[in-house]
């Protein structure tokens, strides 16, 4: 971080614009400190709320009303005079002092009046700001922190300045921002760097492309991620998987309404019916005793997702690598993924290439100069080069290309892959023993979960398997088709899934704009168009219900309006594919006003 211009220039001066020294440290030319005795304005304040309180069971009753009756310079005297009081950034008041209350009430009131201030009062003003924790975790103090700024502007206009130590103190803030947890909405995430960068001007202090790469380039493997090893037993889990789910539901068919199959009637009927096979022992008894069946197999009929195709689960063994391939890197984290891939960081022309890249720039679009810088950039390492390994490392984004069905393959493949590793460890003996019974095997598994006796049996055999498991909100869903396995549980990341770890952070879309950006002027063309509409679908693609679940709506608008800005013909294709498949309205609006364009 480098402090350009460290301070702030006193309003009306034609000097350099440096800080001013300070007489003493830490002192400033007008910083008078809290006010002292009882003729104090908060003591003043105290006095009018207390009076106007008087008949309330509530002490801070009065604070409001007593700013009232106060001129706009004198609000300026009190909110000076409360940086300095105990309490004011304290949230919980029950049992605090009368005194402390009244300021903390005041101090939250006191921002929906006039404030004028004077330039002794940016010391007080610098206090409130650098002073308040919940300024540089939370989001909603969005109008509490934009007055500060703008009263402290107006000390600044009247002749005040900031000193060495409070553009230190400034610049410490906006970076405790930045370091901050992020929010999982977007918007909030934004808004909070916004706050660090108006800090960041206001101290006069330059955060460079170098300091991002250098906070970014740590890595952002997945220590989640599904392991890429031999599954030799994949195809028997699956294709048992699909027997249980034809069982149930044959048991659910048989038995719906009143009607009552005849194998249920005798244990000679039922045991030709659902024999036994290895340590699987489908029991009469158990069937006579159960509610028969389970009301897990019956419940709400299938009318949420629908049901089940039990060929589906045959399909299971070639989803895993999709949801392999995705899952290998954390693309919410704020570092970069997969950055040896793309440049060789030893190296000061990929660095300042990659540097290049970081995009702070709020637009869908590059502008000439910075393709005009780019491409200089590229010059000492080689276009060609360039080119190859911007591809390979776009294709950790986008390759397997993503959708609304590919993405329900991720999600089964991830829930397939970590089922084999239960099953695996249950029933090890299972795929040698029962290779060439799978349906016998299949049979006896769906009877003893219908019975309610398949306590020896696996947690990840159960009676949802006849059902969809796609997740719906206000009759929405990402998927169709996910299929009712049980959904990992991954220790230490409590309720996280692939699809937290594929949506992208604020920090990630700013690099993979600037990927996009650059991928459009190297000289392949055909393959430029075909990463930039690959990186457009798998970045539509809705990962969750709700605003903030598409993978990333800034990233889809950039590659769209990238690859439309590179004109021509050979672009028409990609277009059209691309307006049939983005399902949000928005986004496709660019692809269709292109379509519609007379040529």
């Amino acid at each position: 971080m480098s402090f350009m211009k460290f301070g702030r220039k006193v309003f009306g001066r034609k000097d350099s614009g440096n800080a001013q020294p300070d007489a003493q440290p830490g002192s400033r030319l007008f910083d008078r400190g809290a006010p002292t005795g009882g003729n104090a304005p908060f003591d003043r304040h105290l006095e009018q709320a207390t009076l106007l309180a008087r008949n309330s069971p509530y002490p801070a009753s009065g604070c409001r009303q007593a700013l009232d009756f106060l001129s706009p310079e004198e609000r300026g005297d009190l909110l000076a005079d409360l940086a300095f009081r105990p309490g004011i950034h304290d949230g919980y008041m029950r049992e605090k002092p009368q005194q402390e209350m009244v300021a903390y009430y005041t101090l939250n009131a006191i921002w929906q009046t006039e404030i004028m201030v004077r330039p002794e009062h940016l010391g007080a003003l610098l206090a409130l700001l650098t002073g308040n924790k919940s300024l540089r975790e939370r989001n909603y103090f969005e109008s509490e922190f934009k007055a500060l700024l703008r009263l402290i502007d107006s000390t600044i206009r009247q002749g005040a300045y900031l000193s060495s130590k409070d553009c230190e103190e400034l610049a410490q803030m906006a970076a405790a921002i930045r370091s901050a947890q992020k929010s999982y909405r977007k918007a909030d995430t934004k808004k909070m760097i916004a706050r660090a960068e108006r800090l960041e001007k206001l101290a006069g202090v330059e955060v460079s492309a170098t300091e991002f790469l250098m906070q970014r380039c740590e890595g952002a493997e997945n220590p989640f991620a599904i392991v890429d090893k031999p599954r030799p037993n994949a195809q028997f889990w699956a294709d048992l998987l699909a027997e249980v789910t034809l069982a149930l539901n044959e048991i659910r068919l048989a038995t719906k309404g009143s009607s009552k199959p005849d194998w249920s009637r005798t244990a000679a009927a039922f045991a030709n019916a659902w024999p036994v096979c290895g340590d699987v022992c489908p029991s009469f008894d158990a069937w006579k005793a159960s509610n028969q069946p389970v009301a897990a197999l019956v419940q709400h009929n299938g009318k949420r997702n629908g049901w089940a195709d039990p060929e589906a689960y045959r399909r299971l063994p070639s989803t895993i690598a999709a949801a392999q391939a995705h899952s290998r890197y954390n693309w919410q984290s704020d570092q970069i993924p997969g950055l040896e891939v793309l440049a060789d960081l030893e190296n000061p022309d990929w660095t300042a290439l990659v540097e290049h890249m970081i995009t702070q720039r709020r637009a869908t679009k590059a502008t000439r100069a910075w393709q005009k810088e780019a491409l200089a950039l590229c010059d000492p390492i080689g276009i060609e080069l360039v080119e190859t390994r911007l591809h390979d490392w776009l294709a950790l984004f986008h390759t397997p290309m993503l959708g609304r069905e590919a993405y329900t393959n991720v999600c089964n493949g991830e829930r397939f892959s970590a089922a084999i590793d239960r099953l695996e460890t249950a029933h090890p003996d299972w795929p040698a023993r029962h290779a060439s019974e799978t349906r016998a095997l299949g049979r006896a598994v769906a009877m003893a979960i219908a019975s309610g006796a398949s306590q020896d049996i696996c947690f990840d055999f159960h009676a949802q398997l006849i059902r969809l498991d796609d997740h719906t909100y206000k009759n929405r869903s990402a998927t169709t088709g996910v299929l009712h396995m049980l959904a990992p549980a991954y220790k230490g990341a409590s309720y996280a899934t692939l699809a937290t770890w594929m949506r992208l952070s604020v920090e990630n879309e700013e690099f993979l704009r600037g990927a996009l950006w650059l991928v459009a002027l190297m000289p392949n063309r055909a393959r430029a168009i075909e990463a930039l509409e690959r990186t457009a679908q798998s970045a539509a693609t809705y990962t969750w219900t709700g605003d903030d679940g598409m993978r990333s709506k800034i990233i889809a608008n950039a590659a769209i309006a990238t690859l439309i800005d590179m004109g021509g013909k050979d672009i028409d294709p990609a277009v059209l594919r691309l307006s049939r498949v983005v399902e949000h309205q928005t986004i496709r609006m660019p692809l269709l006003a292109h379509l519609d364009t007379p040529d």
